[in-house]
């Protein structure tokens, strides 16, 4: 056992004397290794700082679920009232007051919104800090400080969702009652469209006790029944626990952005790990003749074995603290991008995550290691059982005809194979296949095409011939780095492809859907929103629904003639917009149809209907009202029934089903119902000039939409935006939303570049008896580095040339299966060339740069000597 251990130690210190002879081998290990666990480790903490973000606000319910108010709107609660609870023992009360104030930038900006102002004793919640995370920066947003004697500048807390939406520093209040500057302070236990401040600064100006009295209570820990009973017998009004009948939307980071970070990343690693097995290969070759020698003086191939793969894992501890480093610095330098584009484009909370080091440093370990022992094991075994060097033989190529019928048998697999996908993982399973199979056909036909170009080039044009016939045992020898470029290129092309696919079918669609010139979005309630004698508006109503326990979004569709030409539908049933108007059915989206396996002529039987607007516009009297499921529905359509099917609309980018129903099954004409329309109403409103029939509106363009009517509207009431201008914001959102993954997939390209350079570099060495006799022939220096590179460019454009079919085919995978089971919706597939080419001419650019820097320090010199082989 001693001599085992001792002849293993001085094993690996051969190794290490080899390494340290051979710098540049393992130091591109290293590297190779240290780019994967960068790659890992940001989207890791990316994802984690997502996660917790979203954890923060499902946690957090302070303001929304601990609060008791009068059972009556009309009952007012008094500060004797408070005192009187609080020295019976309810020191776990805080008093809260809260009044809607219309706020705009503290800028140049015109935009106004409409937030709920919610003031609460700080006395009491100083003590509750320490228990809530969310409440930030200590006490520090609770001071205040005089400026002049008009306004107050006062600090609050405020969602992060709400002043990403806003994008304001200060917000200004225009409130004759209440001339205040605010200055928000982030907190995800705060409601959305809310600020929470000192009650102190609550009541100031013109505001008092008396003219805006307590909204209620607020309790810091749950009250059960008894408590609350006990309460009652306290204070002079009841008090009860609002029903939530509008909850809280808050935001998440979507699926589809989570599932592109760990896809990228996932491909960084594979494309990474083949490096690393390149890298590992063409290191191994060299030290062939140094193992034989080991070999013959009887050292044993299983401590032989364990000694590589010890090196190997020495490698992993040099080079994963290196990836964490860089991936820790590039998620901090990413935060503040991330955690504003969750927040304007999401409404999600990206939090800095609070990671343990050493776990994720484990993690990555056993994950890098286990995968490089796996892969590296048949290599590592042949190397420590050699005991003598053969030449190379040359390699059994498969014919034409062989290299044919088996290129059909694994594209008739794949067509199997397409048939079982079922579910997001199967098709995620699918693409590992689809990349597998095509890199088994990119080395079945690479040799095959590399012949065919030797046979065609002319002899006499000695250094192009020499790089034509080497690029064939070229090929061989570099398989693993031509298989990493594949998988980046082929990726690359898929992803945009699909990518570019997506935003020609958004923008067609959003410049169809948009029918109207301009668009309102107010916080007002419907029935106080006073139209311009020159403007017509069509609003948008919309409530919530259940179908088979899941909630779906029912919103209202305009039935005139410029709503019919917008509504585009993938299918239909004949006649179903003549249906539609008559209410004899309704249109649905891609999204509930594909998660129910829904199709035109079927029925839907709607219940439990339940409002879906959340606006701090609302009155109390309503937020309060309690909505009976049943009333509402007798309420909006004339009886129950089932609906059928008329049409599927796409509706790209939502993750929830929607059905669209008439505008006057949700809009009620009798002002009896104003309540009701207030609360169906979304907050959003189409904008056109005024005609004689207002169902029908006529010439909708941005210039007949007068620029005084859309202010005289827009000042006092909310926010319009014309159809251009949603529509460019609508694309900057789309291309943000890819910019991390587009930086992920250019990385992947440079990470794949660094494969052929590591071959390069080292099959130079190897080439050196070649590459002299190029030099005494009289072939100069600048031509043999030509030779070299135009070899390894010649590969990498053949390779290129074969991936651009399956990076198209990868992005028909990403739409028609992994987009169709992950979010249940898909869209037509645009081949554009000029996007391809695009990618190709960028990967062959940045394979080209990075080929450029071995070259550079290369300097061939005439020595015909050859080195003896074992």
């Amino acid at each position: 056992m001693k001599s085992d251990l001792h002849t293993f130690g001085l094993t690996l210190k051969t190794l290490f004397a080899m390494a340290k002879k051979r710098w540049l081998e393992p130091l591109l290990i290293i590297a190779a290794i240290a780019v994967a666990n960068a790659g890992l480790i940001t989207v890791l903490l990316i994802n984690e700082g997502a996660e917790q973000g979203e954890l923060l606000e499902s946690k957090d319910k302070l303001f929304t679920d601990n609060v008791l108010v009068p059972i009556n709107s009309d009952l007012s609660l008094t500060k004797e009232d408070y005192v009187k609870a609080r020295l019976a023992g309810f020191t776990q009360l805080a008093a809260l007051a809260q009044r809607t104030v219309r706020v705009s930038c503290g800028d140049t900006s015109s935009r106004t919104f409409n937030v709920n102002v919610m003031g609460v004793d700080t006395q009491v919640l100083m003590s509750h800090f320490a228990s809530v995370s969310t409440l930030q920066n200590g006490g520090a947003w609770l001071s205040t400080e005089m400026q002049g004697q008009k306004n107050t500048s006062v600090r609050g807390l405020m969602h992060p969702a709400t002043l990403g939406e806003i994008a304001c520093k200060n917000l200004v209040s225009s409130d004759v009652k209440w001339p205040s500057i605010i200055n928000p302070v982030v907190s995800a236990a705060v409601p959305q469209d809310t600020i929470v401040i000192a009650i102190a600064d609550f009541y100031r100006h013109q505001v008092s006790p008396q003219n805006t009295p307590l909204s209620g209570l607020l309790s810091l820990t749950p009250l059960s029944s008894q408590d609350i009973e006990a309460l009652n017998s306290i204070t002079s009004v009841p008090l009860v626990k609002p029903q939530n009948t509008l909850a809280q939307e808050t935001g998440s980071l979507p699926d589809s952005f989570k599932l592109n970070l760990w896809a990228m990343s996932a491909l960084m690693g594979v494309v990474a790990l083949f490096i690393v097995l390149n890298a590992l290969n063409l290191m191994y070759r060299t030290r062939l003749p140094n193992m034989i020698r080991l070999r013959q003086l009887g050292i044993q191939s299983y401590i032989l074995s364990l000694a590589l793969v010890a090196e190997l894992l020495i490698y992993c501890v040099f080079g994963i603290p290196l990836g964490m480093i860089a991936g820790f610095n590039a998620a901090s330098w990413l935060s503040p991008v991330i955690s504003g584009t969750f927040s304007s484009l999401f409404s999600a909370v990206f939090v800095t995550p609070d990671v343990n080091l050493l776990s994720i440093f484990l993690f990555a370990l056993i994950v890098t290691f286990t995968s490089l022992v796996v892969f590296s094991l048949l290599p590592v075994t042949q190397l420590a059982n050699a005991l003598s060097h053969h030449k190379i033989k040359q390699e059994n190529q498969a014919s034409l005809a062989q290299a044919s019928v088996i290129s059909c048998i694994v594209l008739l697999v794949l067509y199997l194979l397409s048939h079982f996908v079922s579910s997001t993982t199967l098709a995620l399973g699918y693409v590992a296949a689809l990349l597998l199979c095509s890199c088994a056909l990119i080395l079945l036909w690479l040799p095959i095409l590399t012949k065919w170009l030797a046979t065609v080039t002319p002899k006499r044009w000695v250094v192009l011939f020499f790089v034509v016939s080497n690029m064939q045992s070229l090929s061989s020898k570099s398989r693993l780095a031509v298989c990493a470029f594949f998988i980046a290129l082929t990726a690359n092309i898929g992803m945009n492809t699909m990518t570019s696919s997506f935003r020609d079918a958004t923008v067609d669609w959003l410049k169809q859907r948009l029918y109207a010139p301009a668009y309102l979005y107010t916080d007002m309630l419907y029935s106080d929103i006073v139209l311009p004698d020159s403007l017509d508006a069509t609003p948008l109503m919309r409530l919530k629904a259940t179908l088979n326990e899941q909630t779906i979004s029912v919103s209202s569709y305009p039935l005139h003639t410029e709503g019919q030409i917008a509504l585009l539908l993938d299918n239909a049933v004949n006649d179903a917009w003549e249906q539609f108007s008559k209410g004899q059915g309704v249109f649905i989206n891609q999204q509930l149809a594909l998660m129910n396996n829904v199709r035109i002529g079927d029925t839907l039987s709607l219940s439990n209907y339940s409002l879906a607007t959340n606006r701090s516009g609302l009155d109390k009297n309503i937020t309060t009202l309690t909505v009976d499921s049943d009333t509402l529905d007798d309420t909006l359509f004339s009886k129950k029934q089932a609906w059928r099917v008329l049409g599927i609309y796409p509706d790209y980018g939502n993750t929830q089903g929607q059905v669209f129903v008439p505008l006057p099954r949700l809009l009620s004409a009798r002002k009896e119902n104003s309540g009701l329309n207030n609360m169906l109403f979304s907050g959003a409103m189409a904008l056109y000039p005024a005609t004689q029939n207002s169902a029908s509106p006529s010439n909708l363009t941005d210039s007949t939409l007068t620029d005084s009517a859309i202010t005289a509207l827009a000042a006092p009431f909310g926010n319009a935006y014309s159809k251009t201008h949603l529509l460019n914001q609508s694309l900057k959102v789309f291309d943000r939303t890819f910019l991390l993954t587009d930086g992920l997939n250019i990385t992947t390209l440079v990470v794949a570049g660094i494969a052929f350079a590591v071959s390069l570099t080292v099959l130079a060495l190897g080439n050196a008896p070649q590459l002299n006799t190029l030099r005494a022939l009289g072939v100069s220096r600048l031509q043999v580095k030509s030779a070299l590179f135009t070899q390894y460019f010649l590969l990498c454009l053949v390779t290129a040339i074969l991936a651009i079919p399956f990076g198209i085919f990868l992005a028909y995978v990403f739409i028609v299966m992994v987009n169709r089971y992950a979010f249940n919706w898909v869209y037509p597939i645009v081949i554009q060339t000029d996007v391809i080419m695009s990618s190709v001419m960028l990967s062959l650019a940045i394979v080209s740069l990075v080929l450029l820097l071995p070259l550079g320090k290369l300097k061939p010199k005439v020595d015909l000597r050859q080195e003896v082989q074992l």
